[in-house]
């Protein structure tokens, strides 16, 4: 989350009252690699005199009204794209005069004292960030004293996250702020730092708001904020690893330079691609689900091309017997992986005595066969949910390429799990058959909820057939909640 200062009276002195000027500042800082813009028309400093609303209702649409021109830029294709718009304010009037126009996250500081922007986000559709403080902002709260600052923040979320679902919003519009700086003191910071895991455990994504604290300043003995760059970069690394979503910082280029390094260590970077086939008609096999072979060898190719970019291959057993598959890239091992409900795995299978990566057999059931203990294989006894835990555990897979069936496709939908899905569809094909599959697996069945994803790519191939790629929307428009396991 890079910040745009719209006012003359940033704490970092990187503001301006200038619109076009702050156009090109959020521009910089998207093509350095920010997947959210934050503005805010007033700063938080506690030594300044408030603004009035209409002032910064103006100095908001200043900007607001530019911000389309904005949306095609980007760094490359691991940012959010096209890039995301936060606002930082807090008074429900000058809240109802902006939050139509485009806007995809509040950043409301004022702790939620009642629900009023809660609704208003409701009613369009705007994600909502709540910042952990006391009192009113734009007050001094240096005197707070905390006996239990932990347990009362997790009280205080609790609270507040009960009221902004009362007020409509899903637990997917929420985003919790531990407010670093807000009512807390040296000591205090350290120990929110310290023990983010209690924030994160809540279930929301939480933002960090570490760009040259004043905690990082206390540390290092820098009164310049402009200093505390190195220190900004610190706590990010301590944040990632300690389950942290986003990071609200200036320097945007060194931060994310930081993330691309830190991303293959860090737990819980498993990026999930599904990739299969459909029809004209939708269906991704015959009536009596054989193998149809109706797409072309540009396919293959294109299969065997997204592979190499994998960790790890997870297919269904059904998937993998009847497709007769081995699982294996040129030049590349990723690990195979295959899952059962039942554990009946034909050990003539070809993948057992093909070369490849290491064979990953997961068993969804209370008994697990003895026989598959003579299989060249590492056996696991758990569920998909527990199988993507541990992949995300593990510092070597950052990338999953998930090949069906289609109850393994529904199943990661169920979990909203899903980033990139690589859709083949064979334009010049009818599979046809009340009993043929759709991606699901079972005729006539759906997916278990609304997903939301963006179109990124659609490559027209040779035979009638058309390659799209798809990215997970990070537009936060309200959506059914996906129990995620």
């Amino acid at each position: 989350m890079g910040i745009v200062n719209i006012n003359d009276d940033s704490f970092s002195g990187d503001g301006t009252l200038d619109p076009t000027e702050a156009l090109e500042m959020a521009r910089n800082l998207v093509r350095e690699g920010a997947d959210i813009i934050d503005i805010g028309a007033e700063s938080a400093r506690t030594n300044r005199e408030a603004i009035s609303v209409e002032e910064e209702v103006r100095r908001l649409r200043s900007f607001l009204t530019q911000w389309p021109s904005l949306k095609t830029e980007a760094a490359d294709d691991q940012q959010i794209h096209p890039p995301l718009l936060s606002v930082n304010t807090w008074r429900p009037e000058v809240v109802e005069q902006i939050i139509s126009e485009g806007i995809d996250i509040l950043n409301d500081m004022s702790a939620l004292p009642d629900d009023r922007n809660a609704r208003l986000c409701a009613e369009q559709g705007v994600a909502l960030l709540i910042m952990h403080s006391v009192g009113e902002p734009k007050v001094s709260h240096t005197h707070q004293r905390w006996d239990d600052l932990m347990g009362s923040m997790v009280d205080f979320f609790e609270e507040k996250i009960g009221v902004a679902l009362a007020a409509g919003l899903t637990r997917e519009q929420l985003i919790l702020d531990p407010g670093l700086d807000f009512a807390k003191q040296k000591e205090d910071n350290l120990t929110v730092l310290r023990e983010l895991g209690r924030i994160v455990d809540l279930g929301c994504p939480v933002l960090l708001p570490i760009s040259r604290k004043t905690i990082i300043g206390d540390v290092l003995n820098l009164p310049n904020p402009n200093d505390r760059d190195p220190g900004t970069v610190a706590l990010l690394t301590h944040g990632m690893m300690e389950g942290a979503h986003i990071f609200r910082v200036h320097n945007v280029r060194a931060c994310w330079e930081a993330l691309k390094v830190i991303a293959p260590f860090a737990p819980g970077s498993l990026r999930i691609i599904l990739n299969f086939a459909i029809s004209a008609d939708g269906k991704i096999s015959t009536a009596g689900h054989t193998p149809a072979h109706f797409t072309s060898k540009e396919d293959l190719k294109r299969l065997l091309e997204i592979r190499q970019q994998a960790d790890a291959i997870l297919v269904g057993r059904g998937t993998l017997e009847t497709d007769c598959m081995t699982m294996t890239a040129e030049n590349h091992q990723p690990r195979r992986c295959v899952i059962s409900r039942s554990g009946d795995f034909d050990q003539d299978h070809p993948l057992f005595r093909s070369d490849g990566g290491p064979i990953h057999l997961i068993v969804d059931s209370d008994d697990v066969p003895e026989r598959l203990n003579d299989l060249p294989a590492e056996i696991h006894q758990t569920d998909l949910a527990g199988w993507l835990e541990k992949l995300r555990l593990d510092p070597e897979i950052r990338t999953l390429l998930c090949e069906g069936g289609g109850a393994l496709a529904k199943e990661l939908f169920r979990l909203g799990v899903v980033d990139e899905i690589n859709l083949t569809w064979a334009t010049h094909t009818l599979l046809g058959g009340r009993d043929a599959p759709g991606l699901t697996g079972l005729p006539g069945d759906f997916l278990p909820a609304s997903a939301h994803y963006q179109l990124v790519s659609m490559e027209p191939a040779g035979e009638g057939e058309i390659f799209l790629k798809y990215h997970k929307s990070y537009h936060l428009s309200p959506s059914p909640s996906l129990d995620r396991g």
